[in-house]
């Protein structure tokens, strides 16, 4: 049978974007029409999706890889079935829902609070310790990731994005300065796993310029991936994880991880593995 869908990203035109690139790829090589939907290229007027000038048809399934707004809602009601989960993508895109509602014997959750820039530096720092992370509650790639050393860098952050912005404010996890683990999992599987490192930065992002390499996949990772799949139903994720003295700490999930990093650091086709995993779906059905 034929199988048709879409992904949804930022522009129609993802040219100089790896992941789009490999799944539209994995997908022609076995027999998936793949197409991406630009939220920037579209409108929706009395109900129906519109792009550059042209009414878009209903597929079998869409591909969610953009977090904002109410175009992706829309564009969402083009499929039968989204990845991930249009409910719990949303939700769990958040950071605060992520360590508040994520739970393993297999990691630790770092001592964290939510609040405003309006929390007093003083009280932050006597309940996480000093220095501490702030991060964006719905930022990626490192964005929105800062290490707060003093009172001046506190202020700074306050300056910079105002007082009414909500942070997830983390207890700074010393034994993983620099470096984390990033493993890939589809549906509770985990796929392959891979340690980042960077070259100066308590962040170990790809996108910030760490380096990759391929990381043992033990028993404890596997239980970690099917435990927050049972608690998500996310069918494919990006888990990161902190380096810690007993057990690793959680350190956040991505529901529209980037697969460039994993692909290089493992040798392993997770773009063709998705896509497999999707049209299984429809075979099945």
């Amino acid at each position: 049978m034929s199988v048709s869908g879409y992904i949804i990203e930022k522009y129609n035109n993802m040219s100089g974007a790896y992941t789009c690139n490999r799944l539209v790829s994995e997908a022609a090589g076995i027999g998936i029409d793949l197409m991406v939907l630009g939220i920037h290229d579209c409108y929706v007027e009395s109900g129906d999706v519109i792009n550059r000038g042209k009414q878009v048809q209903k597929r079998d399934f869409v591909i969610n890889r953009y977090k904002w707004g109410k175009i992706k809602e829309a564009l969402n009601h083009l499929g039968e079935r989204s990845y991930n989960p249009l409910e719990a993508y949303d939700r769990y895109v958040n950071k605060y829902e992520q360590v508040s509602r994520l739970r393993s014997l297999e990691f630790l959750i770092p001592r964290y609070i939510l609040g405003t820039s309006l929390l007093k530096y003083g009280e932050l720092s006597s309940h996480l310790g000093s220095p501490f992370v702030a991060k964006g509650l719905e930022s990626s790639q490192g964005t929105e990731i800062f290490l707060i050393k003093s009172m001046e860098d506190y202020e700074n952050l306050k300056a910079g994005y105002g007082i009414e912005k909500e942070w997830l404010y983390e207890e700074f996890i010393t034994t993983s300065v620099g470096r984390d683990i990033r493993l890939y999992s589809i549906r509770g599987n985990v796929e392959a796993c891979m340690v980042r490192k960077s070259k100066g930065d308590f962040r170990a992002n790809v996108a910030l310029g760490g380096d990759v390499a391929s990381y043992e996949i033990t028993p404890e990772i596997r239980t970690i991936a099917r435990d927050i799949y049972r608690q998500t139903g996310l069918d494919f994720i990006g888990i990161d994880l902190l380096f810690g003295e007993s057990k690793p700490y959680f350190c956040e999930i991505n529901v529209m991880p980037g697969i460039e990093g994993i692909e290089k650091a493992s040798g392993i086709n997770i773009g063709k593995r998705i896509m497999e995993t999707i049209k299984g779906d429809f075979e099945v059905g």
